[in-house]
């Protein structure tokens, strides 16, 4: 294949990605910062003034919780809440709706985004159980409480209706499967043309492929441009690629997997994931272990755990009861060899039993052969969201959406301008044959 054939391969892998690249780089820019700019935009609902009287037992609020919106219930209780925080449930309807007929399943976690009824979220003041607000954050944008919400949904599954979210996700899927593909592309189409013939004056091919990296400012406005498409993609180009594969990794899981078992081998069958629980009967309404009773078996199971596996417990940070299976999920942050990391126990929500089959998550996946492919998983899911090395990563991923969006808007102006001087070109030859058949028609009549 020649290179004018990538040449159109990456103009118009391009130009078929460019609006949703826009989206997702100038949404990802600002998610980045989401909790910071949630934190600034509603000071009213997620602040409360400090108090010297200690706060209340977070299990105390439930019932604060749910009586104030009498059709829903609290199926998710936090354990944690930062000083000069409000408390936040997110409310579940007691009486599940009919499903919604997705046109395409949403893929991964992405499952509230299908609900008609979305995830309404309550919150009180921590020392009175004051309720102070309510949003849902996955409706619309009605003001601004909703905005970061609302761009959550734009970046995940382009803010489509709940029946076609999950349709949203997949195409952003394809738009990562392409890109991941532009990446190589891309990086090929850099690099300096082989030369046939090397004399001994010839220029090396590092030097060949140096102006590629550098702009060259004094130049035309399509030089400046052409040079910031190609050297910006070269010097930002892992990052890239990082942000491409794992949004394959959100949005087309099936694809990703398969992939990655390719190259690295599939994980073996004793080591997979128990299947999925059956779910009950009916739906477990009163569980004979009460919030308080739960709290206090998943932390008699937390500190087995933390001597078994030799972490500390730093503080809990969630209590969870699965009504369609009768189980009660209860994490916490630990500390494992001066690294941060998560730990969660599964009981019975009768009998505070402990499954047959632990379950794959937070402490147990370290007591596991851990495998490159899910080490790779991890990582680039963590850089991609901007989970690690703090406020520095924060700020690089919120550059990298506004590279990503320059990248995309330079590449058309590029494709714009080249369309324009080809159209030229051709009207030239044009009007150079009609001139020639015109004089030779002249020439034949006296």
């Amino acid at each position: 294949m020649t290179r004018h054939f990538w040449v159109l391969v990456h103009r118009y892998l391009g130009l078929s990605m460019t609006i949703f690249l826009v989206i997702v780089g100038l949404t990802g820019s600002l998610l980045a910062f989401r909790d910071d700019l949630d934190l600034w935009l509603n000071p009213d609902l997620l602040r409360v003034a400090t108090r010297d009287t200690p706060m209340l037992d977070p299990l105390d609020l439930i019932e604060k919780a749910e009586a104030s919106v009498p059709n829903m219930r609290v199926d998710e209780a936090p354990l944690y809440v930062e000083l000069g925080r409000s408390f936040q449930f997110s409310l579940t309807p007691r009486v599940q709706n009919v499903a919604v007929k997705e046109f395409v399943k949403l893929p991964g976690d992405l499952g509230v985004f299908h609900d008609e009824v979305g995830v309404p979220m309550i919150y009180l003041d921590p020392y009175t159980g004051e309720v102070i607000g309510e949003r849902n954050i996955t409706k619309g944008l009605s003001g601004r409480k909703d905005i970061i919400w609302f761009l959550y949904r734009l970046h995940m599954t382009l803010a489509l209706p709940a029946n076609l979210a999950g349709l949203g996700a997949r195409i952003l899927g394809i738009v990562a499967l392409l890109w991941t593909l532009d990446c190589f592309v891309s990086f090929f189409l850099t690099l300096p043309k082989p030369h046939r013939v090397r004399t001994a004056t010839g220029k090396s091919w590092l030097t060949r492929w140096a102006p590629a990296w550098l702009v060259k400012w004094n130049a035309s406005a399509f030089r400046i441009n052409f040079d910031l498409h190609r050297a910006s993609g070269l010097w930002t180009w892992i990052m890239l690629f990082i942000f491409a594969w794992s949004s394959v990794a959100f949005n087309l899981n099936e694809v990703y997997t398969q992939v990655m078992n390719t190259l690295f081998g599939a994980q073996p069958p004793e080591l997979l994931p128990a299947p999925a629980l059956p779910s009950r009967s009916a739906t477990l309404e009163n569980s004979k272990l009460g919030w308080a009773a739960a709290r206090t078996r998943g932390r008699v199971l937390l500190g087995e755990k933390a001597n078994k596996d030799g972490f500390a417990i730093k503080h809990e940070t969630i209590l969870a009861i699965d009504r369609n299976i009768g189980r009660y999920t209860m994490c916490a942050n630990t500390l494992l060899n001066a690294e941060d990391s998560q730990a969660c126990v599964e009981f019975d929500a009768d009998t505070g039993a402990v499954p047959l089959e632990e379950p794959m998550s937070g402490s147990h996946m370290q007591a596991m052969p851990t495998r490159l492919a899910d080490t790779i998983t991890g990582l680039i899911q963590e850089l991609h969201m901007a989970r690690i090395f703090g406020l520095p990563m924060k700020i690089f991923v919120c550059v990298m959406g506004l590279v990503i969006t320059m990248l995309s808007v330079t590449g058309v102006y590029i494709w714009l301008k080249k369309r324009k001087a080809r159209r030229l070109s051709f009207d030239r030859k044009v009007s150079v044959v009609e001139n020639a058949s015109q004089h030779k028609a002249n020439r034949s009549f006296p």
